[in-house]
């Protein structure tokens, strides 16, 4: 499980780091800060479009030849960006970065689950989580930091030399299960099409959506809505960041119990937050406290998303968990979309909070009705372990766990 954390560490970080020094990209390359801010917003498209597409082209692919391939192309995307010469280049770099995104993330959580004990899922896939959590803490502040004190350059490169460390621990460490990656992909998309894994991928557009509609404006919530003094703005973001550490292992332990009920408790109580955010917003410590439980709350649902996909798809789960990956990068274009048009229209910076509150209540019915639909047709899959066994039967007759790699 280290060396899959390792690798997702440093995809997320390659993802991340542009974030944190968009001025130094900017000087360098004679581009605007905006120009330099398209970096982050082609790799999400790329993530969004391309991640079914790989997925779809590589089923047949044995799961740890896959996860080598991918993260070698991510190698090379990370040093095609810190070669290059130019603007136009290092969107190139970018994107053969995020192409491989979606699918390396969805194999990492197969094999997660495929290897981890009976009942212990869940806590798997929260550990694959954790990985992107230490790219958010760790990868982009310390890439920040090689900027400041090397030059950009120096970031991706650290990143494709660590990215090729994870690559060898990878053929070392991780099993090899001797035969195809998976089903076909018509198989995955006849487990893409059921009602409990779309329903499920809709879900999560709009969670996500909740998410990042706050996540956006989060900054100035706290300076422009709490008066929050700005010097000690980095001391919340550093609470925020530990909080999504115990978000993560949270909802790993309570998807190992029960993925629908996790997910259905999970996505009311970060619509609850959301809206207690709005009012607690105009206090500099209620504001502060608030961001730390949405941080919380936001990433303990995660996992159970992601477990749930898994779950309802457990024969032919890469295409469907790589589409709740796409389905993320939509949901936070949305949301940070959403965000801004509140703002324009004048309903105020305080009013994010209640945009957010809204795109989660709307995820969490979605969820409801998933949940229903499974208890309609197996009245005895009324709760706990039940409900999920009774997910993964209906998803695809005769199994109840993961696939094995």
């Amino acid at each position: 499980m280290a060396v899959l954390i390792l690798a997702i560490f440093c995809v997320g970080t390659a993802e991340l780091a542009p974030s944190g020094m968009l001025g130094d990209l900017s000087r360098d390359l004679s581009v605007t800060i905006p120009t330099a801010g398209l970096l982050v917003t082609v790799y999400a498209l790329t993530v969004v479009v391309g991640g079914p597409l790989v997925t779809a082209a590589t089923t047949r692919v044995r799961r740890k030849h896959l996860l080598v391939g991918l993260l070698l192309v991510s190698v090379a995307g990370n040093v095609v960006s810190s070669l290059a010469p130019n603007f136009a280049l290092l969107v190139v770099g970018r994107v053969l970065t995020a192409v491989i995104h979606g699918t390396f993330l969805a194999v990492c959580v197969v094999i997660a689950g495929s290897m981890a004990d009976e009942g212990k899922e869940g806590s798997a896939i929260a550990g694959t989580q954790l990985g992107i959590n230490l790219a958010t803490v760790l990868g982009v502040p310390l890439g920040t930091l090689v900027a400041h004190q090397l030059n950009w350059r120096a970031t991706f490169g650290s990143v494709a030399v660590l990215a090729l460390i994870a690559t060898v621990l990878i053929l070392l460490v991780i099993p090899d299960g001797g035969g195809p990656g998976g089903p076909s992909a018509a198989h995955e998309l006849r487990a893409l099409g059921t009602w409990q894994v779309m329903g499920t991928v809709l879900a999560t557009v709009l969670c996500s959506g909740g998410m990042f509609t706050l996540i956006t404006y989060m900054v100035p919530l706290l300076t422009e809505v709490g008066n929050f003094p700005t010097a000690w703005v980095p001391v919340v973001l550093v609470a925020y960041g530990l909080g999504s550490l115990v978000g993560n292992m949270i909802g790993g332990r309570y998807a190992d119990r029960s993925v629908d009920t996790a997910v259905l408790v999970l996505s009311a109580a970060l619509a609850a937050v959301c809206l207690l955010y709005w009012v607690a917003a105009p206090s500099p410590v209620g504001g502060a406290v608030l961001l730390v439980l949405f941080s919380i709350a936001t990433f303990a649902l995660i996992p159970g998303l992601q477990a749930k996909v898994l779950s309802a798809a457990a024969q032919a789960p890469t295409l469907s968990l790589t589409a709740n990956m796409s389905a993320f990068g939509l949901g936070a274009a949305l949301g940070s979309w959403a965000g801004g048009q509140i703002i324009d229209q004048g309903f105020g910076m305080r009013a994010v909070t209640i945009g957010a509150a809204a795109f989660t209540a709307l995820g969490a019915l979605l969820i409801t009705q998933t949940v229903r639909g499974v208890r309609r047709r197996d009245p005895s899959a009324a709760g706990g372990t039940d409900a999920d066994a009774a997910d993964r039967q209906h998803a695809d007759p005769g199994t109840t766990a993961a696939p094995t790699p």
